[in-house]
């Protein structure tokens, strides 16, 4: 198997003509050394020798030129190293190397053209990271035809059983961020040995904090305080949950319920308030901010 493998590694890189010159070459480099070595190997021995390899070569490289025109070379060079692909079982590179020899222009007018493209598309390139640009192509269509969710696109809507759900188209215009961790899981580690093993326990409640505008007259701050008198009155009693529970609905990436696709991914839950924070300020001119905080209701009940 090794000289099969050297010879389809000589005939792929060198071609036809490549192998004949370096037999040639191997030969007259063989007769040198013998010749300088019957002449005792001295410096003139080797000088002498070596002009006579080299002059061998010359004589074979000459003798090609003159009776091989250089179109024929060409094609016994592709057609050995064709030769030499296939041997080593590379069929797509033996396709390529006759595609871009331009020796298909006479059958199919413009095959270089189209050899230099596939060669392009086909060969992993640093530019795009070591991937084919056919690769990255497929990559970036994939990447265009979807649409990214965007962080300031969300709809809000709010309901309860205290006041309806009238607040919930001026909580979404005046909204401004949100933030909430809608699956939190609480748990015990157990060390074992040298090991340590997870122990689920809970899972715990959402906290949500949502900071909003409101109108000169405090709609939204008075909204919120209704609700947190039903949890807890001034007298020191509570209320029951069905009266201060809030039922929150976040859509995200959609801002009006027509616009919302089917699939849209929305958080959905029962809430009840926890705590409200207001910052006045005189040293400067700005909308003022109020920040709600929302505690989730009973993990266990589903909106």
């Amino acid at each position: 198997m090794s000289l099969y493998n050297n010879v389809a590694q000589s005939l792929s890189r060198g071609g036809l003509t490549g192998s004949v010159i370096g037999s040639a070459s191997s030969i007259t480099n063989s007769i040198g050394q013998r010749a300088a070595s019957m002449m005792g190997n001295g410096e003139l021995a080797k000088a002498i020798g070596s002009i006579g390899a080299a002059t061998g070569r010359n004589v074979v490289i000459n003798q090609i030129n003159k009776h091989v025109p250089i179109t024929a070379r060409r094609g016994l060079n592709v057609g050995a190293g064709v030769v030499g692909d296939i041997m080593r079982g590379d069929v797509n590179a033996a396709g390529l190397r006759i595609l871009d020899s331009g020796l298909l222009n006479k059958l199919l007018p413009g095959m270089s053209a189209a050899a230099s493209q596939a060669m392009y598309w086909s060969r992993p390139s640093p530019l795009f990271g070591g991937i084919t640009p056919t690769e990255a192509l497929r990559i970036f269509e994939t990447m265009q035809s979807t649409r990214l969710s965007k962080k300031n696109l969300f709809l809000i809507e709010a309901s309860s059983r205290l006041m309806g759900d009238w607040v919930s188209p001026w909580l979404n215009m005046f909204a401004t961020e949100i933030e909430y961790a809608p699956y939190i899981v609480g748990s015990d580690k157990h060390r074992t040995g040298g090991s340590t093993i997870d122990s689920v326990r809970t899972s715990d409640p959402v906290e949500m904090r949502i900071s909003t505008m409101d109108d000169q007259f405090g709609t939204i701050k008075k909204w919120y305080e209704l609700h947190h008198s039903s949890a807890v009155a001034q007298d020191g009693t509570v209320g029951l949950p069905s009266m201060y529970a809030i039922k929150f609905n976040i859509i995200h990436s959609f801002v009006t319920r027509e616009s919302t696709l089917y699939g849209a991914y929305e958080s959905i839950g029962w809430f009840r308030p926890s705590n409200l924070e207001i910052s006045l300020s005189r040293r400067e001119d700005a909308m003022a901010e109020v920040q709600m905080t929302f505690s989730q209701i009973d993990t266990f009940i589903k909106a």
